[in-house]
């Protein structure tokens, strides 16, 4: 649904105009902007993403190991943001800088090798090497340049399908030369974080209930499978069916 409503606002330039109609649609008036290669609303410029946004890379966390006595955070990788955290997954210092703490709801952005854009929500930890966090440039709002950068990531990926080529990793040059359009009055933008915020805290909600749910399961099966825990045969599938039907659920729905 947010996703839907970026491509109709910023895509598709069809915004609510100060009537509360479709911007495009109703005959807004558009300009030709070289450099994007279209017709943008003629209240609007080409920037690039460090317009909207700034990047903060992570740490090389091998050198950062928590001391003894300290409560540790767990490191976030790329299979972090994939599998989200596990008892394979590496520790650091909590004595880290704010700026590379990552909380849930934050955007991360992994710049090196699988580009990929995700809203974090498995619990406070330490952002390592080759993920950037993605924080508000000139108070743009966090839909905002999370679509943004979302889409230009499959315009990254494009490029390297193109030239038949794996996109190694994205540099700050990269994103330095990126083409976007960008509201002169990001009034607009805020809109349209008034109506997707609750979506994205949704998206949070539901993925910290998979995480209970799904720890809950494997602590309860185990039990159950062998006998430690004292349940008929029927009621024992039914809790087994009713974890597994409600993570599902909720996978499907993020």
């Amino acid at each position: 649904m947010a996703k839907q409503l970026y491509d109709y606002w910023f895509v598709q330039f069809d915004f609510p105009d100060k009537n509360g109609r479709p911007y495009k649609s109703s005959g807004g008036k558009m300009i030709w902007d070289e450099k994007l290669k279209k017709m943008i609303p003629i209240d609007w410029h080409c920037g690039n993403l460090f317009e909207i946004a700034v990047f903060t890379n992570g740490l090389a966390c091998q050198k950062f190991r928590p001391k003894d006595g300290e409560i540790p955070l767990p490191v976030i990788k790329i299979r972090e943001m994939h599998d989200g955290i596990s008892a394979d997954t590496e520790e650091v210092t909590s004595n880290i800088p704010e700026s590379v703490k990552v909380y849930n709801g934050d955007v991360l952005f992994s710049w090196s090798a699988s580009l990929e854009v995700m809203l974090w929500a498995y619990g406070l930890g330490g952002l390592n090497q080759h993920i950037f966090k993605v924080t508000s440039a000139n108070d743009f709002p966090k839909s905002f340049y999370y679509f943004q950068l979302l889409d230009y990531v499959d315009v990254f990926k494009k490029m390297a399908e193109a030239r038949k080529t794996t996109m190694g990793h994205i540099t700050q040059d990269h994103l330095q030369q990126s083409t976007i359009a960008i509201p002169n009055n990001k009034d607009i933008a805020d809109r349209f974080e008034e109506l997707v915020s609750p979506i994205f805290n949704q998206i949070i909600k539901l993925q910290e209930e998979i995480i209970n749910l799904t720890k809950q399961r494997d602590e309860l099966l185990p039990l159950l499978m062998n006998g430690q825990v004292s349940v008929n045969s029927d009621l024992s599938t039914y809790i087994i069916l009713s974890f597994i039907l409600l993570i599902q659920k909720y996978k499907s729905i993020i």
